[in-house]
């Protein structure tokens, strides 16, 4: 497992002890002679010559490291009009960046791949345009990676400027190759599989995790007390003792309480709407099995998808024991690695894999010669990108489709429980109508984007023939939705199959929901017809039938 830390350097003379300590044989010197070809020193212990696992970049002579890097600081403030040697101008600058990589003993490295795991990271990070020393050191119970990385560019004479994303881009790069290289790497948990992704996210994060929590016990509470039970198995602390409620959730890393104004603008998690919803309650899960129905409804929500694309073995980089790494073009000459964790991968036996990408998942996009290009993509980018570079059809899941599975997990919940006369059941009907209506209208606009595709493609075809039918009006159909002449029909006509697939999909989803729902209106008109028989006839007995 790796571990990375940064220190900033802006002293000249912590710069100059920094370079000689991590430097220290009796900390890199090891016990045979390694590859020649990464140009260790050599040094003779005990009449044998080992190597010194010490190695620099874009310097001439290690031991003038920080001499070197010092000429090249002077020589930069030249160029550009700065002071030269003005220590109260200079104190507060940072003249390197201290990077530490630290390996688990499991991992069984060897200090080689230690140091080439660290000289690659550097030489990523930096784009091979800054000077730096890294030494690998073995005298503690882990090995671990010093590296000194000069804030001068070599080239351009610009500061490496460090950002809250290089931090992240440090540690994404670093995984990358200690994960080639078979170590393992910090698994992250949470929804969107990125720990170090911006504040805002992390705080979006914590907020689509409380509302999936309340939303399961809106519906499987029956009372206050009985809420607030349920949340504290779900590990989510209730504090209805203000004005508004608070919620936390107490296994991962959320510092603040949430207000449900935040969370909804609407009051739905107001402690005056909750105990409204519960009243409406009959049939809800018990306290025993409430974690137990949560971790499961979570568990289908992690195996579904959205979008899924075939990706050929050549698209493939590295594979590991934790994912592959895919290459992949990202804007004009920008092309890098993204990883894809094994959650979202079945390998078939041709060496080809299926991918299963959800449209809010995040993935970091690495570029190996430029880090400043390094950023998170979104799935939906990811996957869209991946089949046009490999011409593979994109499979796309409508939401609707989970949406509508999910409403009939419901209904069969209730009917299970004889359940058909109530309010949570009268509830659960209108979300039902609400999802028909928004499936229809999903239905239209696929509908309508088949049909601009296919004037499009038709448009195209025409204008690409010897003798087009009339080549002025699929000009103006081109011009009308700004598509250019120059595209091939033949992407057009995928996308046509993309979306016919799509929406196939979710009007056989549609067709099934529609019979369900018939048959619960069904049951809604018969358990009415029965309160009003009740209501009229429950005390005058039956009229003798004399047609018998």
């Amino acid at each position: 497992m790796v571990v990375t830390k940064v220190k900033q350097i802006k002293s000249v003379n912590k710069l100059a002890e920094g370079l000689k300590y991590i430097k220290d044989g009796a900390k890199t010197i090891g016990t045979e002679l390694l590859d020649p070809d990464l140009n260790f020193p050599i040094k003779i212990v005990n009449g044998q010559p080992v190597s010194q696992l010490v190695s620099a970049n874009l310097l001439v002579d290690m031991d003038s490291a920080f001499s070197e890097m010092m000429q090249l600081k002077q020589l930069a403030n030249i160029e550009k009009g700065r002071p030269i040697n003005n220590e109260e101008l200079s104190k507060n600058d940072v003249l390197a960046h201290h990077v530490i990589q630290s390996f688990s003993p499991e991992d069984n490295l060897t200090p080689e791949q230690v140091h080439e795991i660290g000289r690659k990271t550097a030489l990523e990070l930096t784009g091979g345009s800054h000077q730096f020393v890294i030494a690998t050191h073995l005298d503690k119970g882990h090995l671990h990676n010093h590296i000194y990385i000069n804030s001068t560019n070599s080239i351009t004479l610009n500061k490496f400027r460090w950002q809250k994303k290089t931090k992240s881009a440090l540690e994404k790069i670093s995984d990358k190759h200690a994960d080639v290289a078979g170590a393992s790497i910090i698994a992250v948990k949470n929804p969107f599989g990125h720990k170090e992704y911006a504040a805002y996210r992390r705080e979006n994060s914590f907020k689509l995790e409380i509302k999936s929590r309340l939303e399961f016990l809106l519906k499987h509470s029956t009372s206050l007390d009985d809420f607030q039970d349920k949340a504290k198995a779900l590990n989510l602390a209730v504090d209805f003792s203000g004005k508004y409620a608070k919620y936390k959730l107490l296994d991962q890393e959320q510092k603040r309480n949430t207000r449900d104004s935040t969370l909804s603008k609407k009051g739905r998690y107001s402690q005056e709407q909750i105990r409204e919803r519960l009243a409406k309650n009959e049939i809800v899960h018990p306290l025993e099995k409430i974690k137990t129905e949560y971790d499961k409804l979570q568990a289908e929500r992690a195996e579904d998808f959205e979008k899924r694309v075939k990706i050929e073995p050549w698209q493939v980089e590295y594979e590991t024991d934790s994912g592959i790494y895919l290459q992949i073009q990202y804007g004009i000459a920008n092309q890098g690695t993204v990883k894809i964790p094994n959650r979202l991968i079945d390998k078939q036996e041709d060496g080809s894999f299926d991918i299963f990408i959800k449209k809010s998942d995040f993935f970091y996009f690495i570029n190996p010669d430029n880090s400043t290009s390094n950023k998170f993509m979104k799935g939906s980018t990811l996957i869209n990108q991946l089949a046009y570079e490999s011409g593979e059809y994109v499979l796309t899941k409508n939401p609707n489709i989970s949406k509508l599975e999910q409403l009939v997990k419901e209904y069969n919940y209730l009917v299970s429980h004889n359940v058909s006369d109530s309010d949570q059941f009268h509830d659960l009907r209108d979300r039902f109508i609400e999802q028909i209506e928004e499936t229809q209208q999903s239905l239209k606009r696929l509908d309508d984007k088949i049909e601009r595709l296919n004037k499009i493609a038709s448009a195209l075809e025409d204008i690409h023939l010897e003798k087009p039918i009339d080549a002025k009006a699929a000009y103006q159909v081109l011009e009308q939705y700004s598509i250019s002449s120059e595209i091939d029909p033949k992407d057009i006509e995928k996308q046509v199959i993309e979306v016919s697939v799509e929406r196939k999909g979710l009007k056989d989803k549609f067709d099934s929901i529609v019979k369900d729902f018939t048959q619960y209106e069904k049951l809604e008109r018969n358990a009415e017809a029965r309160r009003t028989n009740q209501s009229l006839y429950g005390k005058i007995e039956p009229k003798e039938d004399l047609t018998k």
